[in-house]
């Protein structure tokens, strides 16, 4: 192959007789079994995407986005611009990764107005990124289009290493900002996993104000401050700020100011391959306010032009509680009905020993002093009095009888007046040398616990958290994933203890059995599918977060009696859609 002119593009260029020539064949090995012989420049992205280093990811979020995902993100921002609007557009990505939006951009207004790249990467694109060699890869990538049509040359590029988050720092380029179109995919990193310094350059921007913001919430508001009076956003970006506690300062900044917003919600379908991620298309219009919100949803990731949206006015929505988007009537009948399932009853969610393995059992054999735990092939014998029954909720959905998912757990624990206190190693030796000299076989296990944080612990061997250990004396038990309408259970035992699950808890049995028969409806069901948060094969969470807000009516005590006494599934449904308000 000819080495090309641009001394930019030469410097990149392996011989024959260099000495990574022989890294490369085996490269170009490797991706030609994937991808034949012909290397496009799609590929090509990919692959730069490829070899960010994992440290890296974890921090930056770097993610490769889907062509079509780019493509119809274009299509909806630029599409409808005419030859003369394309010649001037100024188009940016301020976190551009490898630059896949600029290159479609680029290829866009190049085919449409046959502008030159050269012009095009002059006047038209511009491009922030975070990563010196983003910015680096970037630069080849579009040299590397512009040569496949033809031009040779050295180019001037707008693309700059920089923190995208010092935006409003006094020593911003003020050439990057007052854009007409903003595209991109901010980078995914959660809040635990941002520095001291980012987590800092957040509290400068108002809708990082709630919560424990995550690092793509910035981006909107960075973006829309970018763009001009009359400019245009589109973004893949996470959905979770639609009812996230850390999506609340964000949902009232677009509310305060009525932006034109449409969103494109994936729900659980996985747009990318490398990552578990929920995601939206996020469009946004500078120019006009509005009154409503435009939604759709997408669970196909069909990607198709001809999206139809529900429109949810912003005077509807509670940007305190989370936007209430998908199935809008229904879900909104359903929550403002009586009282909110998390003030009806409390929920618990199981205890957290932070080693499962270590404390929960299933006995090979017992007798009246012992149950036995099989050990290497050797039964350890522990004391009853030392043991509890606990089951795990969240295999309820398979196996409906509470009596097969019993196991016990090791509790070193008594409790007194309500309260539970650890036993002190005195009393562990006296009353429980077994399960003591059990324990210690695993105490090297124990101590590693919490990233061997756990000095703080009452005891070594004390649960990593004091959660659940005294529970009401009734429980109704529900998993914290489900792939089909619930089916629970209520028990009457003080001591039975959950873990991985969860429970309603009450001390009035009949407020529990209401309850039932309303979360194992359709009904519940039905909101679970439209609200909560969707995973893969069809499950979705049944955790607070998702449910708190469903809506429990006010019964009297005649329509109590004749809701438990219904045994016919249809009927039941019937009987409670005719209460929350909905059409029958």
């Amino acid at each position: 192959m000819k080495e090309p002119n641009s001394s930019f593009l030469s410097q990149y260029c392996i011989g024959v007789g260099d000495a990574d020539y022989e890294v490369l064949q085996k490269v170009h090995d490797c991706v030609r079994d994937e991808y034949g012989t012909k290397i496009l420049l799609e590929v090509l992205v990919k692959l730069f995407e490829f070899v960010v280093s994992p440290a890296d990811r974890i921090v930056t979020g770097a993610v490769y986005t889907p062509k079509d995902v780019r493509r119809t993100i274009l299509q909806r921002t630029i599409g409808d611009k005419n030859e003369d609007e394309l010649k001037i557009i100024r188009i940016a990505d301020i976190s551009c990764g490898c630059g896949g939006f600029l290159m479609d951009a680029a290829l866009w207004i190049h085919e449409k107005t046959g502008k030159t790249y050269a012009d095009i990467f002059k006047e038209n694109i511009w491009g922030i990124d975070i990563q010196n060699y983003s910015v680096e890869r970037t630069k080849i990538l579009l040299s590397l289009l512009a040569l496949s049509e033809g031009e040779d040359a050295d180019f001037d590029f707008n693309l700059i290493c920089r923190d995208t988050l010092d935006f409003r720092s006094g020593e911003w380029n003020p050439l990057f900002m007052g854009f007409d179109v903003i595209v991109g995919n901010p980078p995914y990193v959660c809040s635990r996993n941002l520095s001291e310094e980012t987590h800092a350059k957040l509290n400068t921007y108002e809708v990082c104000s709630s919560g424990h913001p995550d690092l793509y919430i910035p981006f909107f508001q960075i973006a829309i401050e970018m763009l001009n009076n009359s400019g245009n956003l589109g973004f893949i970006t996470m959905n979770t700020f639609l009812r996230s506690v850390n999506g609340r300062a964000i949902r009232n900044y677009f509310s305060r100011n009525r932006y034109s917003i449409c969103i494109v919600d994936f729900r659980g379908y996985q747009v990318f391959d490398s990552k578990n991620t929920y995601t939206c298309l996020f469009y946004l219009d500078k120019q006009h306010t509005a009154d409503d919100i435009h939604y759709a949803v997408d669970e196909q990731g069909d990607l198709s032009d001809d999206v139809h949206y529900t429109v949810v006015p912003y005077a509807a929505l509670d940007d305190e509680k989370g936007w209430t988007l998908n199935n809008f009537d229904e879900t909104v009948a359903i929550e403002t009905v009586g009282i909110q399932i998390k003030d009806y009853c409390s929920s618990r969610h199981g205890i957290a020993t932070l080693s499962n393995a270590t404390y929960i059992y299933n006995p090979v054999a017992e007798d009246e002093e012992y149950f036995y735990i099989d050990e290497e092939g050797a039964r350890l014998p522990i004391e009853r009095g030392i043991c509890r029954d606990i089951v795990n909720p969240n295999r309820l959905n398979a196996i409906s009888d509470l009596d097969m998912l019993m196991e016990k757990v090791i509790f070193p624990y008594r409790i007194e007046n309500g309260r539970a206190f650890v036993y002190t190693p005195d009393e562990m030796s006296r009353q429980f040398p077994n399960a003591l000299a059990y324990l210690e076989t695993k105490r090297g296990v124990l101590t590693s616990r919490d990233k061997g944080k756990t000095s703080t612990y009452p005891q070594w061997y004390a649960f990593g958290r004091t959660q659940s250990l005294v529970m009401p004396r009734y429980k109704l038990f529900f998993p914290k994933f489900a792939n089909k309408p619930l089916r629970c259970v209520i028990c009457d035992a003080p001591d039975l203890m959950l873990y991985n699950g969860l429970a309603f808890v009450n001390t009035d049995e009949r407020k529990l059995r209401i309850l039932k028969s309303i979360i194992e409806s359709n009904l519940f069901w039905m909101y679970i599918q439209t609200n909560a948060k969707p995973y893969a094969s069809g499950y979705y969470s049944l955790s607070g977060v998702d449910i708190k807000h469903f809506g429990i009516p006010k019964f009297t005590p005649e329509e109590e009696n004749e809701l438990l006494a219904m045994d016919e599934r249809k009927e039941i449904e019937r009987w409670l859609r005719v209460r929350y308000g909905l059409t029958v």
